[in-house]
């Protein structure tokens, strides 16, 4: 959680389209959402591990929701 989200009591969801290629992430794009958490979603996704069959590239789509309790 980025200290100024928490600061400042900013909580939302962000939206991020991957693109994976050979079981690794590619590339990260920010759809939608609170831009204090946009690189804390592109840093946490560029870690993922997939399983893909050969070289296929598979576009997915996945929400943070960040809530400050």
């Amino acid at each position: 959680m980025p200290r100024k989200a928490l600061d400042e009591g900013i909580g939302g969801g962000v939206k991020a389209e991957v693109r994976i290629k050979g079981g690794h992430v590619q590339e990260v794009r920010i759809l939608s959402g609170p831009r204090v958490y946009h690189s804390a979603v592109r840093a946490a996704v560029m870690r993922y591990g997939c399983q893909s069959t050969g070289d296929v590239e598979v576009l997915a789509t996945q929400e943070f929701v960040f809530r400050i309790e």
